[in-house]
């Protein structure tokens, strides 16, 4: 029903945004949960994570390159003898959507507690710099473009679904 995969590169696109904000989402929450850690499972000091997300300048620039070719051939020819053969081929190539990948970082800050059995020879311990805050809006944001893409995902199978009822 559809060979060259227009229809599923969207939904691959979607996952990858969902996906991005499923990790900024996890970060922040185990940055949360960490706050008052002062040293791991292997005695080292917790290491604030950040979800970092990157984007392949080329693939837009491919992407434009292609928006512009079909605009182009439409202005010049009757859009009634149209096929856009050319437009699915390259279509099905074009992966679009964020690479995510969680960064540490080892930021404390020192509080005086010498009666803490962490503490280090002068009574301080050390603490992620952690702002809870932060660490909340993060989560929000994470969670409502997770709630978009997942929106534009029901709305696109919401319109297959019609399409296919004509």
């Amino acid at each position: 029903m559809d060979p060259s995969g227009r229809i599923l590169s969207f939904f691959r696109t979607a996952s990858k945004g969902l996906q991005a904000q499923r990790i900024a989402l996890s970060t922040a929450t185990e940055n949360i949960a960490n706050a008052e850690t002062t040293r791991t499972a292997d005695g080292e000091s917790y290491a604030i994570k950040r979800a970092v997300h990157r984007t392949d300048a080329s693939q837009y620039r491919q992407f434009g390159q292609m928006l512009s070719s079909a605009a182009g051939s439409l202005s010049n020819s009757d859009g009634r003898h149209l096929t856009g053969a050319d437009t699915t081929r390259s279509m099905s190539r074009l992966e679009l959507g964020p690479e995510t990948e969680v960064v540490e970082t080892l930021r404390t800050r020192a509080e005086y507690d010498p009666s803490h059995p962490d503490s280090d020879p002068a009574g301080f311990v050390h603490y992620p710099d952690i702002n809870v805050v932060e660490e909340m809006a993060r989560m929000v944001s994470a969670n409502r473009l997770y709630e978009a893409n997942l929106s534009s995902v029901q709305s696109a199978k919401e319109l297959i679904k019609r399409t296919l009822e004509i």
